[in-house]
């Protein structure tokens, strides 16, 4: 930064991690209006819930906790839309089938093929809403394709659910991208085996289960 004018960057250093890319894939809403529950797109403004009456008080300053951190979402949503449109396009293009798509395909190797499958043939179901002749389509799979790639994805999704809930449960003992700090090696090592026959006693079901695990088990020995 310039010492005489703060606002005027001189020079950038350390270029790690750094990426260009499009807007749809770089664009984000601030971390300061992410809430659970359901989420504002758009610049449809939410509305306060109508049997607030009905609730216990538990239950009403949840939804009226919900009510304001939408509010604030649809503020942001307006203010983008007014003010930054670009940024508002790639937000609202990132809610859409073909966003999900490239982002399926750019994470290939991350999500698997099995999701990306899934939902190639779902796109084939609104081929004739989106572009007319379904016959044009270049999508065509079987019922039993299909099926089995709902299969395969909904094994991908509790696969994830199941890493997570790993990382969860050693905290700062995971090995982030394989690497633990020297100093927590044996601990991470022993929480890690631990971890590992918790899975195995809980989801194999037979002995080749029980050895399909251990061999595709991704950490240690």
């Amino acid at each position: 930064m310039n010492p005489s004018k703060p606002t005027e960057v001189l020079g950038v250093i350390d270029w790690q991690s750094s990426e260009l890319a499009p807007l749809h894939y770089q664009g984000r809403r601030p971390h300061l209006i992410d809430h659970e529950g359901p989420q504002v797109h758009g610049l449809v403004r939410p509305q306060p819930p109508k049997d607030a009456g009905r609730l216990d008080i538990n239950e009403k300053q949840s939804a009226k906790s919900l009510y304001l951190q939408q509010s604030l979402c649809a503020l942001y949503n307006t203010l983008t839309y007014r003010h930054n449109p670009p940024l508002y396009a790639a937000l609202e293009y990132q809610q859409t089938t073909d966003y999900l798509l490239l982002l399926l395909a750019r994470n290939l190797l991350i999500d698997g093929e099995a999701a990306y499958l899934l939902q190639v043939a779902k796109l084939r179901d609104e081929w004739s809403i989106r572009f007319g002749d379904p016959s044009t389509s270049p999508f065509c799979f079987s019922t039993v394709q299909r099926e089995e790639f709902e299969a395969q994805s909904a094994c991908a999704t509790l696969g994830m659910e199941a890493m997570r809930s790993i990382k969860e449960s050693i905290g700062d003992l995971f090995p982030e991208q394989g690497i633990v700090r020297p100093d927590q090696y044996e601990e991470a090592q022993y929480a890690l085996q631990q971890m590992k026959e918790q899975v195995i006693a809980t989801f194999a079901n037979s002995e080749q289960e029980r050895l399909e695990w251990e061999e595709y088990w991704p950490f240690g020995p």
